[in-house]
């Protein structure tokens, strides 16, 4: 008997509330769910069929402003070679013959003479002023031009014994800053190729990373320079590395057009909004599903122009496409629940005798597939919905699931002191319209793939797709978000589904909080620890490394 047979067989089984049913295994039973759920849609008459194509978009899909396009023919345009200054360099006086770019970090340029580097210049100053005792005029006796010239053949005039005196006043010396930028240029350019090569997933925010692990490896003096966007940009088009586009392609079964989707969106957005003044902005809510991969990855990776294939390394290959279902619980005053509803995916639906990682702030229940059950929802509502903590006059949004449409289930788990009203958004809408959808998944999932990135990067014997590691993460992950500083984020994530709730004021995302642009030019604030920092706490607002971050769990 084929597979589709075999689960044919076991719906109709089902339907007919017959006891024998074929065994199924996971995969069979996840696409029987499926199924079923697609016919109780098509009794209830909101079947739809459309056909979408999606392109993922992610951080780095912006116009390459290094291409050229010609619109006149015979006009010959020279483009200059991209050189490594940034824009503090060229707010600094300079000398002429700083184009001289040794390969070696933290050069320092005499007046009119080669660049140098910083070790040699110090060696210098220690010599010049290795001498005791003092002349008859006071001054010190020190070694001369001749002497100084012999032993350091840069030293070749006064004016260089006046600027060693300089150095060993002010206790430093100003490395070339030009020369720097492209040492760390060149060195940036030796880890991508060897991070390329491991298939690892590169970015923008990892580059910047990298860029900070260069400069403290080698000991490079340079201030305030963290890889802008700009040197970013020319850096990889001089070294060929380029952001390759991973396409997916997405279809939703879905009969309605997309007229009927508009006015069926809007329609629910005005009823919902006559009803939202009769509750208080902390009293309506909207809980969404969302699957989330064990290994989340971004489609798209910084590899070498040209590349035809682009291959990157998991730790399981199984595990980007195996997937958990977070249920989380916002609301449109901008908080969020304090704790969120997980399930896993586990062998016969149970839990292992050793049990899983308890974190306060994560409901874990499991299924023999990630697809939540109406059993499962009806332990979201005991456990989330109906938590002491919950108004007891609430207003829940919830999508077209056909689950959340059973009353009598929801009615059976309800206290009898808790008043609940929930609003169905019709099937085909909620991509417009459902707050968890617009705008609160995608900074949710962000967060979760930059921290597997660094993950990747820092620390790859680290199984971030084991089940207590998930766990760990998703925990941190959450109670950064319930922070008050994102409120604004969330509360906007309703304003653009188009609810009457006040736009808010400029805000950051949480990878803006969490991952600042030069978050890797300090080191770790934990004790002990000289690692570069890769996240920042928005709470404490300290700067971590991974480990110190994610692995040993940072609270504050």
């Amino acid at each position: 008997m084929s597979t589709f047979r075999r689960i044919l067989t076991y719906i109709l089984a089902q339907e007919d509330g017959s006891p024998k049913r074929l065994p199924l295994d996971d995969e069979e039973l996840k696409i029987a769910a499926y199924l079923i759920d697609i016919g109780e849609s098509i009794d209830k008459g909101d079947y739809q069929v459309m056909l979408e194509e999606h392109l993922l978009q992610f951080e780095d899909d912006s116009k390459d402003l290094s291409k050229l396009v010609l619109t006149k023919p015979f006009h010959k345009i020279t483009i200059p070679a991209w050189t490594p200054e940034d824009e503090e360099y060229h707010n600094m006086k300079v000398y002429p013959d700083a184009i001289r770019c040794p390969g070696s970090p933290n050069m320092i340029q005499f007046e009119q003479g080669d660049l140098v580097e910083l070790e040699k210049v110090e060696e210098a100053v220690a010599y010049f002023g290795s001498k005791a005792g003092f002349h008859n005029n006071g001054s010190r006796i020190r070694p001369s031009l001749k002497s100084m010239n012999a032993k350091f053949r840069f030293i070749k005039n006064e004016n260089h014994l006046r600027k060693l005196r300089e150095y060993e006043i002010y206790g430093s010396a100003k490395a070339d800053r030009r020369s720097n930028l492209e040492f760390i240029a060149i060195e940036l350019e030796k880890e991508v190729k060897k991070q390329i090569e491991q298939g690892k997933i590169l970015h923008d925010a990892v580059l910047r990373f990298l860029i900070a692990g260069i400069i403290k490896e080698h000991k490079i003096s340079i201030e305030n320079f963290i890889g802008s966007d700009s040197w970013l940009l020319g850096w990889k088009k001089r070294f060929g590395v380029s952001s390759r586009k991973i396409t997916k392609f997405v279809s939703h079964v879905r009969h309605k057009t997309r007229q009927q989707i508009e006015k069926e969106s809007q329609d629910f957005v005005n009823m919902t909004n006559q009803i939202l003044p009769q509750y208080l902005a902390s009293s309506v809510f909207n809980a969404d599903q969302s699957g989330f991969q064990l290994e989340m990855t971004t489609g798209r990776t910084l590899t070498l122009t040209g590349s035809k294939h682009v291959h990157c390394v998991v730790q399981s290959v199984s595990s980007t496409t195996h997937s958990y279902t977070v249920l989380p619980l916002i609301a449109s005053d901008g908080t969020l629940h304090p704790k969120l509803f997980v399930t896993l995916k586990e062998k016969n639906g149970r839990f292992p005798k050793k049990g899983h990682k308890k974190c306060t702030n994560l409901v874990v229940t499991c299924h023999s597939s990630h697809i939540m059950t109406k059993e499962l929802m009806k332990e979201f509502f005991r456990k989330i919905v109906f938590d002491p903590s919950m108004p007891k006059d609430a207003l829940l949004l919830v999508d077209s699931w056909s689950s959340w449409n059973d009353q009598t289930a929801i009615d059976s788990v309800t206290p009898s002191s808790n008043k609940l009203k929930v609003l169905q958004i019709p099937a085909g809408c909620t991509g417009h319209i459902q707050p968890c959808d617009v705008g609160f998944f995608g900074g949710f999932k962000k967060v979760v793939k930059t921290l597997t990135n660094y993950g990747q990067i820092s620390n790859p014997e680290y199984r971030m797709q084991a089940r207590d590691e998930t766990l760990k993460m998703l925990s941190l992950v959450w109670r950064q978000l319930c922070s008050p500083k994102l409120k604004d984020w969330v509360k906007y994530a309703w304003h653009a589904a188009g609810y009457d709730v006040p736009r808010p004021p400029n805000f950051k995302t949480p990878a803006e909080h969490l991952f600042p642009r030069d978050v890797a030019s300090t080191e770790c604030a934990a004790t002990g620890c000289s690692k570069v920092s890769c996240a920042q706490c928005i709470y404490c607002e300290q700067r971590f490394c991974f480990k110190d971050f994610l692995i040993k769990d940072h609270k504050c």
